[in-house]
Parts: C-alpha cells; structure tokens; sequence
C-alpha cells in the first residue's frame, strides 16, 4: 500500500488562502475599529475635555501627521523589506496597540496624578493652549497611525502574493468588508461604551480590541509557516522580501499618467469621505436632534452600505472590468450626498447610505486596478506612493473642516446651559468640491486608460 505523501509536499487546500485573508482582515478589523472609536464621541469629547472643533480634527489629522511630514508610510515600505514581513508587522501591529492605550490614557481622569509635575511641564511645552489630555491623545493617535498604514501595506501586499487574476478584487471586497465591520461596530458600540461604562471605559474597551487584533496577525504567521514548500503557496516572505516588492522611490517617475490620476483620485475622494465621517455624528446631533447612540448608529449606515456592496462590485468587477467607469460612478454620487445634507434637512440616513455606496464603487475598483498599471516589481513602491498621498488628504481636510465647524460655532445659553450650536454648511460644501475634483480625475483615469498602448486596460477583465 503507498505511503500517503509528507505533510510538507502536500498541496494546500483551496481554502487555505481564505484562512490567509481572515488572519490578516482581523487585525486591520481592529486598526479600523480604532481609528473611528473617537468618530461618535466628539460631542463627548469636546464637552468632558473642553475641546474645540478643530482639536477635535486634529486627533483625525494626527493619524496622518508622521506618515505625510516624516514620510514614515513610505519608510513602512523600506522597512517591511527590510525587517520581513513577520518582524515588521509584529512591530507595527505593537504600535497600533500602543497608540490606543496611550489615545484611551489621554481621556482618564487620574492622567494628572499619573503625570506627577510632567503635567504641568506637559501643559506648557509646545502650544500650551491645548491641554495635556489633548497632547497625550494627539500622540497615541500619531503612533496609532504610523502602525495603521504599515499594517495596510502588509495586507495589501499579502493579498497580492495570495490572490491574483479574476480573484484579486472580490478577495480585496472581502477583506475591506471585514475591515469596516470594525469601523461599523465602532460607530453602533462607543457611545453607549461611554452610557455603560464612561468615556475612559470606551477607549479602554477599543485598546482591549486593539490588542486583540494584534494577536490575529500570529496566526497569519502560523499560516505562512505551515505552507512553506507546499504546492498552492507563494514564495515565502517571513524573512525578507521579493526584489520585486521592494519599495524604490524612484521607480514611481517611471508610472505611468493613469496611476497619478488615480493617485488624485484616491486624495480627494477619501478625503471627502473619511473626514466627513469624523464629523458626521457631530453633525447629526447638531443639525438634526439625535442623541449621540443614535448620530453614531445613522452614521453606521455609511459603512453598512459598504459592507453590503464591496463583495459583490469586487465580484463583478473580477469578471466585467469597467474599473474606470466605477470610480467615475463613485465620486459622482459623493456629490449631491454631501449638498443634501449641507444644504438641506432631508432625512439623512439616505445620503449616508448612498455615501456607502460610493466607498464601494470607488475602492473595489481603485485598488485592484492598481497592480494592472505598474509592472509587479514596483508594486510596493505603487502601494508606497498612493498611501503617501491618500494621508496628506486625511491629514489635512480634518484641520480645515473642524476650523470651518468653529468659524460658524455660536454659544447659546438654555436652562441655564451654555449649548454649542455648528453651522456645517461651509464643511458640507468643501467636501462636495472634493467630491467634484474627484469626479475629473477619475474621467481622466478614464481617458489616460483608453490611451494606452501596451494592451492591458483597467476597464477589461484581468486574465490570470
């Protein structure tokens, strides 16, 4: 009778690599949990912490700071090469955890006797208008951020090497539906966190999550290690990178006008959603009268909509193409979301939703299309350059929406209580005009698309 055949040489499941996406879509759950785990809170926020619109942004901007001034989302490419991908996701996964205990540390009240004199001395180095809760926030959520967009360039390029051909966008639908299920549950879960527990319990709580999606990205290890030699798997990368996934600035003179276009695209049209999102419970509250459980839930509605949509456009994109005329369609719809709710009282879990929709049609097609317009050797130098310029957007829109939100802030007093009232028309109206700018350059992807002379079109179906 014939030996069945060593564990090693056997080939691997068809599942297996599906297993590799979960362990790594768990993580980014988490990251993605963290960065909205504020979004519910800012009336919160501004009313326990005496903060102001704009400092409000600024903890939305500060995910951004390092990554955009100190350049750290393009050394995140450097140094995955160079530490491998198992020291530089432990490395960076730590940071995510470590920038949410120090943005949930910000909040407790006992930070004062903790700090000991470091208070004072905290309160009056560098701007000493904004508190020492607030600096202490603003770093975790620095360090937050740096380890938040290298983690993201670890997954990209995992699914990258695990999914390839017509699977490549649905297994990037999947991943980003599991991701915003964080954001999702973030938005429905932290202000009744605070109801149950207190605004220092909720941050603790999206810490606790923190660190429990960092443990997810050892079992992605344990994955990698049981495939090494079998057939089914990629080349292995716990160590060191591929030469072809090594991040070269350079390279990224040599892309071609479509990707810069895209890069465009990727600024402005995130840059009109995530920042909304920041203030969009704020704006619920103020604008039309809902309780904070309730601002964060209608806002939830966004990502519901991406949930439901980003599988099944990722689905059909695999196998009809047309990844330009989906961006078109996506920036598109942002616009007349954004004017409905700055310009009018509709109700407005429709335009949410419809905001949903648009973070569908725009990512499914935007990041799979990616790795069909530059050579695959230059794929992390790609992945580099666009997170560079999606982060200028996601640090700067924040600082100029809470500044426009403080320009129109008026104080009333009601039953003896002073009440904020926030005039976001202006807010609502810039993050149209991003919605609008966005629109051009995804027809000019379009056009730079039908340009092309190589054979390959981002708006065909991609052959394995």
């Amino acid at each position: 009778m014939t030996q069945s055949a060593p564990a090693a040489a056997r080939p691997l499941p068809g599942y297996y690599r599906w297993l590799v996406l979960a362990a790594m879509s768990l993580i980014c759950f988490a990251q993605y949990y963290i960065y909205d785990s504020i979004t519910p809170l800012g009336t919160t926020l501004q009313q326990e912490l005496g903060l102001s619109s704009e400092n409000y942004g600024l903890l939305f901007s500060a995910y951004a700071f390092a990554n955009v001034f100190l350049g750290m989302v393009l050394l995140a490419g450097v140094l995955v090469d160079k530490l491998g991908m198992r020291a530089s996701g432990i490395l960076y996964g730590f940071f995510c955890f470590l920038g949410a205990v120090l943005t949930a540390l910000g909040a407790w009240k006992g930070l004062p006797g903790l700090l000991g004199p470091g208070y004072d001395w905290l309160h009056n180095f560098a701007k000493p208008e904004w508190s020492p809760e607030l600096k202490v926030m603003l770093l975790g959520r620095t360090i937050y951020g740096i380890g938040a967009e290298a983690i993201l360039l670890v997954n990209n390029k995992v699914l990258a090497r695990w999914f390839n051909g017509k699977e490549l966008a649905f297994a990037y639908g999947v991943n980003l539906t599991i991701m915003r299920l964080g954001t999702f549950l973030a938005l429905n879960l932290q202000a009744r966190a605070v109801g149950w527990m207190s605004l220092q319990g909720a941050l603790g709580l999206a810490a606790t999550i923190m660190g429990l999606g960092f443990l997810t990205f050892f079992g992605y290890l344990a994955l990698e290690r049981a495939s090494r030699g079998r057939a089914g798997a990629p080349a292995v990368m716990d160590t060191v990178s591929a030469p072809e996934d090594r991040f070269v600035f350079r390279e990224a003179f040599t892309f071609n006008s479509a990707f810069w276009y895209i890069a465009l695209l990727c600024v402005t049209f995130y840059s009109a959603v995530f920042p909304f999102m920041s203030f969009a419970p704020s704006l619920l509250e103020r604008k039309f009268g809902y309780s904070a459980a309730a601002s964060g839930s209608f806002t939830s509605m966004l990502i519901l909509g991406t949930m439901i949509f980003t599988p099944i456009l990722g689905w059909w994109v695999d196998r009809r193409g047309r990844r330009a005329s989906l961006m078109m369609a996506g920036a598109l719809l942002l616009i007349p979301c954004h004017l409905a709710l700055g310009l009018t009282r509709i109700w407005p879990v429709v335009p949410i939703f419809c905001i949903g929709l648009a973070l569908s049609l725009v990512p499914a097609a935007l990041w799979a299309a990616i790795p069909m317009l530059v050579p695959q050797r230059n794929l992390g130098t790609a992945f580099g350059v666009v997170g560079w310029v999606q982060n200028f957007g996601l640090w700067l829109f924040p600082i100029v929406a809470g500044r426009l939100a403080d320009a129109r802030t008026t104080k009333t007093v009601v039953d003896g209580k002073e009440i904020l009232q926030v005039d976001y028309t202006l807010m609502m109206l810039m993050f149209a005009g991003l919605a609008a700018v966005g629109f051009l350059f995804s027809l000019l992807v379009k056009v730079a698309d039908a340009r092309r002379r190589d054979g390959i079109s981002i708006e065909k179906v991609m052959r394995s």
